[in-house]
């Protein structure tokens, strides 16, 4: 009998065992694109290069979507966090074109000296170049923009559109809006009082009025003390030169197709309210606009009970290697499928033809 129980428990074991190995392999797929065509693509953008990568799945003729980063020195792939939605995208049947920001791995330029319009400028460069590639000339083309992004997609969307579509993802639609929900919530998992955070909301709104002016440089920044850990001075730069961020009035002058997806447990920026914000403004302008809020999502989309860190530099390296091993599976249930359904679907509408085909997951 004791024999027996021992081979059921080793059998139990190594079952388990070999369903964990089972996820891990299938997680490592995602960062793997060696089955689709990829090339680098580089592009010339205010007298300096911009490196990228262009993957390309079996499909004929593919929508092709253009990434475009949200906030902090990003590479093409966002530090591999891209790779499970490029190869859920991939596998869907859609063309990914990624790039380094300035400055940042083979890309010239600083990305910290660009406005909102200097971004749309650039991404509008890309989307130019990569319509010029073999088999993408007639492709539905589009934008997934990231957080930050959220104000740069309008620019481009706005009439007349550069780009067929935009998806937009953990977006807000005011810059001090959001930095003043940010401050909120890092408070409020910090375990502030409820006064500390009135009188925090209360100094950044000081703040935001001293930093506003272009007459309020740098070293009278500084002399203020009004942060305890000071900015660079080109991240001064950048934040002074960006933070009357509004995309109210882009977003009233776009007719073409958009989604906004936000997690609901976003820490970063409020879903709700901006869900909400951009449903109320662009309804009624095109049929497949969409707002949705992912439930038990993150900032990008990820689980929320593993990987709800409001930066990702304080995720712990544990959860970094769980992300590597769920890949695709790290997103919170339905974002991926809502994100590829809404974009093939809008292929498929405008080309007549079936879904394009890729690797089955």
């Amino acid at each position: 009998m004791k024999a027996k129980k021992a081979l059921a428990w080793g059998v139990a074991v190594a079952l388990v065992v070999l369903g964990c190995l089972f996820l891990a392999f299938q997680g490592l797929q995602d960062f793997d694109f060696s089955e689709y065509r990829t090339r680098p693509l580089a592009f010339d953008f205010d007298g300096y290069s911009v490196a990228g990568t262009l993957h390309l799945p079996r499909a004929e003729n593919p929508p092709l979507v253009l990434l475009v980063h949200g906030d902090g020195p990003a590479d093409r792939y966002s530090g591999d966090g891209y790779m499970p939605l490029i190869s859920t995208l991939l596998d869907s049947g859609i063309a990914v074109y990624s790039w380094d920001k300035p400055g940042i791995g083979e890309s010239g330029g600083n990305w910290l000296s660009f406005s909102m319009d200097d971004r749309a400028r650039l991404a509008a460069t890309a989307l130019a170049t990569v319509k010029q590639q073999p088999g993408l000339q007639t492709s539905p083309a589009g934008f997934l923009g990231f957080s930050q992004a959220g104000w740069v997609l309008p620019i481009l969307a706005q009439e007349p559109a550069r780009g067929d579509f935009f998806v937009i993802v953990g977006g807000a639609i005011n810059w001090l809006r959001q930095g003043a929900y940010y401050t909120k919530r890092k408070m409020e998992l910090a375990g502030a009082s409820g006064q500390d955070i009135k009188a925090a909301l209360k100094a950044g709104m000081d703040a935001d009025l001293k930093l506003r002016p272009q007459s309020f440089s740098y070293q009278d920044y500084l002399a203020s003390g009004m942060d305890e850990t000071p900015m660079s001075e080109p991240r001064f730069g950048f934040v002074q030169r960006n933070m009357r961020a509004d995309s109210t009035h882009n977003l009233w002058h776009i007719s073409a197709p958009v989604l906004t997806i936000h997690g609901s447990e976003d820490l970063n920026v409020d879903p709700v309210a901006n869900s909400n914000g951009y449903r109320e403004i662009l309804k009624g302008r095109h049929k497949a606009n969409r707002s949705v809020v992912v439930p038990g999502g993150t900032h990008a989309l990820l689980r929320a009970g593993l990987f709800n860190y409001q930066l990702e530099g304080n995720m712990p390296a544990g959860l970094k290697t769980l992300f590597a091993v769920l890949g695709r599976r790290a997103y919170a249930p339905g974002a991926l499928e809502t994100l590829t359904g809404w974009v093939n679907g809008l292929a498929t509408e405008n080309s007549g033809a079936g879904k394009p085909s890729g690797r089955s997951n």
